[in-house]
């Protein structure tokens, strides 16, 4: 409970910083919290508090909530640091992109840390909510208001699925708490019709949030269309937080589930994992680009999902912070880019790229490298562990479609970085403060780092 007042008390005291003219401080306070926040979380590993218990108790942060809350506490650190001279001092949109972004964090928490499917539908909104406003933050550019419009459209449309399933769940267990509804179809020994719809439902409110197909048309367009800082916030901690929300009910809850439903997620997953690479192989923006490799990447995380039931969190949680570090360089140095490039995202802003700033180019490089599988870098281990486990359940076919795309991803990662090796006549130098340089040397060192650390996880026991 102390992670959810803190991050909450924080968005507060954001604002409060830019009502008493102190917007220099929004940074370090910001950064200052989101260090508590990893400490405290660490403190009160193996706790497993329930706070209000004697009121019936609807939160639950066992470590599972706990590693969870430190990865998105961590991960938005780093997009914090990025984000530093995107919303600058000066910058008059900055208190709000940060309360907001703080808010959405609180709703993330709640996403993994719920006992109770009322939670659930809490903090699905709280961490929703505020990102309508963030896709629609650049008023002046038309492809973001339209973003705002149709992120919130769609994922007004999606929530209410999602409650309209909880709603058949609870009147056919009588209950919103998960060892209740567990207990319930232990009982019962087979899914009914009532709890099959509810189910179903849900997991169509699931599948828009991680942007999975058939559900996924509106990433390209939203990604695209929201500023490029915003748009690296959804593709981290807000996909992470869906699927954390995802994996506590499906692994636990509505253990176990009929096979049929494994099918399910696997056509899913290969549907997804086939449309967006085809599709991305003719895409030109690099904002585009990187959401349809956003979408695939969600196929590869579904497959952890399937095998929620015998497969530890861990490898998942390992999947988003290595994805994470990577995607959010990738953004970060498409915002450097078109921000001199005039706004220009194209794949042909990217041309010269290495001689403009070597940095930048190595970082971007090793981001895409980790993203396509690559090793060393960690984005080979977290679709190894993947891949291993579905070879465990036998998804044979599942496998050799990741096997696959994954070859096709990597020759659309290969356009950007033939583009940064182009020459280009009459190329201006791109400069980038101390800060930045030196979060780009830690995030690509990152990337290597959790590869030969990887072992570690067999170590931490949930």
């Amino acid at each position: 409970m102390k992670e959810l007042i803190i991050i909450a008390l924080l968005g507060i005291v954001v604002l409060a910083i830019d009502i008493l003219k102190l917007r220099k401080l929004t940074l370090p306070m910001t950064t200052l919290g989101l260090l508590v926040l990893i400490g405290v979380s660490i403190a009160d590993w193996g706790t497993n508090q329930i706070p209000f218990a004697e009121y019936g108790g609807m939160l639950l942060f066992d470590n599972f909530a706990l590693a969870f809350t430190i990865a998105f506490a961590f991960i938005a650190l780093l997009w914090l640091l990025l984000t530093s001279d995107t919303y600058g001092n000066n910058h008059h949109k900055r208190t709000d992109i940060y309360a907001l972004s703080l808010f959405s964090l609180c709703g993330a928490v709640l996403m993994v840390s719920y006992s109770n499917l009322v939670m659930l539908f809490l903090g699905l909104e709280i961490l929703s909510i505020p990102l309508y406003a963030l896709a629609a933050s650049d008023k002046r550019n038309i492809l973001s208001n339209e973003a705002g419009f149709k992120y919130f459209f769609l994922g007004s449309l999606a929530s209410a699925v999602m409650l309209f399933g909880i709603a058949l769940l609870y009147g056919a267990c009588g209950s919103f708490d998960l060892a209740v509804i567990h207990e319930k179809i232990l009982a019962m020994h087979h899914f009914g019709g009532l709890i099959t719809t509810g189910v179903v439902l849900i997991l169509a409110g699931f599948a828009f949030k991680i942007s999975v197909a058939p559900f996924h048309l509106w990433a390209p367009d939203v990604y695209q269309g929201s500023p490029t800082a915003v748009t690296a916030f959804m593709s981290t901690i807000v996909k992470g937080a869906a699927f954390g929300g995802m994996l506590r009910l499906f692994g636990t809850s509505l253990f176990p589930l009929p096979e049929y439903y494994g099918t399910a997620l696997a056509w899913m997953s290969g549907l997804t994992l086939v449309l967006s690479n085809l599709i991305a192989l003719k895409q030109v923006n690099s904002k585009r680009l990187l959401a349809y490799s956003s979408v695939s990447h969600a196929g590869f995380m579904l497959g952890l999902i399937i095998m929620a039931s015998t497969t530890s969190p861990k490898y998942l949680l390992y999947y988003i912070i290595t994805y994470s570090v990577a995607s959010l360089t990738s953004f970060a140095v498409i915002n450097h880019v078109s921000s001199i490039q005039n706004g220009d995202e194209s794949i042909d802003a990217f041309k010269g790229l290495v001689k403009r700033n070597p940095l930048l180019a190595g970082a971007m490089t090793l981001s895409l490298f980790s993203m396509a599988g690559i090793p060393p870098l960690s984005g080979f281990l977290a679709k190894y562990f993947v891949i291993s486990n579905l070879l465990s359940g036998g998804y044979i076919a599942l496998v050799i479609i990741m096997i696959l795309t994954s070859a096709i991803a990597a020759y659309y990662y290969l356009k950007i970085i033939i583009a940064m090796f182009t020459p280009l006549e009459n190329a201006g130098r791109i400069y980038v403060d101390g800060l930045q340089k030196g979060l780009y040397i830690v995030l690509t060192i990152l990337m290597v780092a959790f590869f030969f650390g990887a072992p570690v996880l067999e170590w931490v026991k949930w």
